[in-house]
């Protein structure tokens, strides 16, 4: 795939088929992720991938939780507000995303229908659960970010779709019990992997970006 076009190509799906993916080719993903950088070349990423029973395993658990309306208790603390320009950003996707869907704000069943969706890992074959020892600063947490993104790009080259997802690290204590990780590191993120249902309405939406030039400051001459 060319280089510049996978940036437009990959986006967030949040439905996939029921279609298994193979321990070769995630195995082809995660061997190209693991080429990107990290300060000092520390590498300091914890990688646990959960198929088959084990999955599911989570998805019953997560929709328990769900259900049960308990308290999110994420590793990595949500933000507690936004600038107000980003914030503007923020809800303009929400709006678009949800009338792309045919949701209305006065359709309490399909939005959580929707929300519920979540935290059934979107139906995704394979969940990617990352994690940084707990004795790490932010700079690996950056470095962290930039594997993430290269998995993701990764996935889409072997013909894959991928859905970054803070839902899905909303009860770490379902992650660490049935993944069996260890209470020194920190469940930061949660990446869905798996073939898209394409024609699925949560799908259609494609989110827009602010031009370059908004976020881009050019300095010198």
């Amino acid at each position: 795939m060319d280089a510049t076009k996978i940036f437009f190509e990959r986006h967030t799906i949040r439905k996939y088929l029921d279609k298994p993916v193979s321990k070769e080719i995630l195995e082809k993903v995660l061997t190209d992720a693991t080429r990107a950088p990290s300060w000092p070349n520390s590498q300091p990423w914890e990688i646990y991938v959960a198929t088959g029973d084990k999955l599911e395993e989570l998805r019953s658990a997560y929709l328990e939780s769900f259900q049960n309306q308990e308290t999110h208790t994420q590793d990595l603390p949500t933000p507690k507000g936004w600038p107000e320009y980003i914030d503007n950003r923020i809800k303009k996707s929400y709006a678009e995303s949800f009338k792309s869907m045919g949701i209305t704000r006065e359709d309490e069943a399909a939005r959580y229908k929707n929300w519920k969706n979540n935290y059934q890992f979107f139906g995704a074959p394979v969940a990617v659960f990352l994690c940084l020892d707990t004795n790490l600063s932010d700079w690996s947490l950056f470095d962290l970010g930039m594997f993430a993104n290269s998995l993701m790009l990764a996935a889409k080259a072997h013909g894959l779709d991928t859905a970054p997802a803070a839902s899905s690290v909303s009860y770490p204590h379902h992650i660490r019990e049935v993944l069996d990780i260890p209470e020194n590191q920190k469940i930061i993120v949660g990446i869905m992997v798996g073939y898209a249902d394409v024609e699925h309405p949560y799908n259609q939406y494609i989110s827009s970006r602010v031009p370059m030039e908004e976020v881009v400051h050019f300095r010198g001459s």
